[in-house]
C-alpha cells in the first residue's frame, strides 16, 4: 500500500499539481485557462490511443455484415461466440480497443479531482497539505493562493449549467464515435443506443457532485474528441440530421467496389486484333470472325511467298 501511495502521489498528483500551478501563472493567473491547456496537453499525449479507438470503430463497421451472417447461421450462443472470436483473430481486431482510452483517462480524472480539491481549498489544513506537494521554486510557491473564478464558474464548487454542458458534449462525442449498426434490431444496435444516453447522464450526474474544474476538463475532453472524430472519419460519413435522434451518427461504411482496372473487359479484343465498338451478336459476330480469319490467312500467305523469294 505504501508503494501504491508513493506512486500515486509522486507520479500523478504532485506533478499535476505543480504543472497546473505553472500553467495558471503563465496564463495570466487564470486557473480555468490552465485546466483547458492541461486537458489539451493530455489529449495530445493520448491521441495515439484515440486514433486506435477510431480504427477499432472503423473495423467494427467493416465486420458488421460478417457478424450478421454469423448470428443468422449459428443459433447456439457458444458456437456463435467461437466463430466471432475466430473472425476477430483473422482480421486482427481487439474488442477492448475502444475501452483503452477510457481506462487511461480514469486515473487522470481521479488525480485531477484530488488536485483541484487541494489547490482551490480555503481550509488552512488543506493549504498546509498543499505546501508539502509544491516543488521548491518561487515561481510555483508565489502563485498560491489561486484564482477560483473562470467565466460564470467557481472552479472549486459544483455547477448545474456546467453539468448540462458536460452531458450535451458527451452525447455529441458518443454519436460521432459510435458506428451505427446495419440492422436497427441487432443486439449491438440496442447496446449502442443504451450507451449513447447512459454515458452523458452518468457524466452529468458526476459533474453535479464534483468541483467545476473537473467538469471543465470533461467539456474540453469531449470537444477535442468531437473535432478529432470529425476530422478522422470525414464529413461525408456523417448525417447531421441524426444529431437529434437516439442513433449513432457514424453511418456504416459501404463495401469497397472491386477494382476493375486490372480485370479484362467484356468487349476487350485480343492483342493484334481490331477492337470492336460494341459487342456484336449473331450473324454480325460470325461475319467479323470470318474476316479476321481471312486476314490472318492472307498475311500468312504473304509471309510464306516473301520467305521463298
Amino acid at each position: 500500500m505504501e508503494i501504491i501511495g508513493f506512486i500515486w502521489n509522486e507520479v500523478l498528483v504532485n506533478p499535476m499539481t505543480n504543472f497546473l500551478i505553472i500553467l495558471s501563472n503563465v496564463l495570466f493567473d487564470n486557473y480555468g485557462l490552465a485546466i483547458i491547456a492541461f486537458t489539451i496537453v493530455i489529449r495530445l499525449i493520448t491521441y495515439p490511443l484515440t486514433l486506435r479507438q477510431f480504427r477499432t470503430t472503423r473495423a467494427m463497421q467493416a465486420m458488421q455484415p460478417r457478424l450478421q451472417e454469423i448470428q443468422k447461421k449459428y443459433k447456439d450462443p457458444r458456437r456463435r461466440q467461437q466463430e466471432m472470436m475466430k473472425m476477430y483473430r483473422e482480421v486482427g481486431f481487439n474488442p477492448l480497443g475502444c475501452a483503452v482510452p477510457l481506462l487511461i483517462q480514469m486515473p487522470i480524472w481521479i488525480a485531477l479531482f484530488r488536485v483541484i480539491r487541494n489547490t482551490l481549498s480555503d481550509a488552512p489544513e488543506e493549504l498546509f497539505g498543499l505546501s508539502s506537494r509544491l516543488y521548491d521554486w518561487s515561481f510555483i510557491t508565489g502563485a498560491v493562493p489561486l484564482n477560483r473564478d473562470f467565466l460564470f464558474l467557481d472552479l472549486g464548487s459544483p455547477s448545474l449549467p456546467l453539468a448540462i454542458l458536460v452531458g450535451l458534449t458527451t452525447f455529441v462525442q458518443q454519436k460521432l464515435s459510435t458506428a451505427r449498426a446495419i440492422s436497427p434490431s441487432d443486439r449491438s444496435a440496442s447496446m449502442n443506443r443504451t450507451m449513447l444516453w447512459m454515458m452523458p447522464l452518468m457524466f452529468a450526474f458526476f459533474t453535479v457532485s464534483v468541483p467545476s474544474g473537473l467538469g471543465l476538463y470533461w467539456v474540453v475532453t469531449s470537444l477535442f474528441g468531437i473535432v478529432a472524430a470529425y476530422i478522422y472519419n470525414g464529413p461525408e460519413n456523417f448525417r447531421w440530421r441524426d444529431l437529434f435522434t437516439m442513433e449513432p451518427m457514424l453511418a456504416p461504411r459501404p463495401a469497397a467496389a472491386p477494382d476493375r482496372q486490372d480485370q479484362p473487359s467484356d468487349t476487350e479484343e485480343p492483342a493484334g486484333e481490331e477492337p470492336a465498338a460494341q459487342a456484336p451478336d449473331g450473324p454480325t459476330r460470325k461475319r467479323r470472325s470470318r474476316r479476321r480469319r481471312r486476314r490472318r490467312a492472307d498475311a500468312a500467305q504473304r509471309d510464306a511467298e516473301q520467305s521463298k523469294d
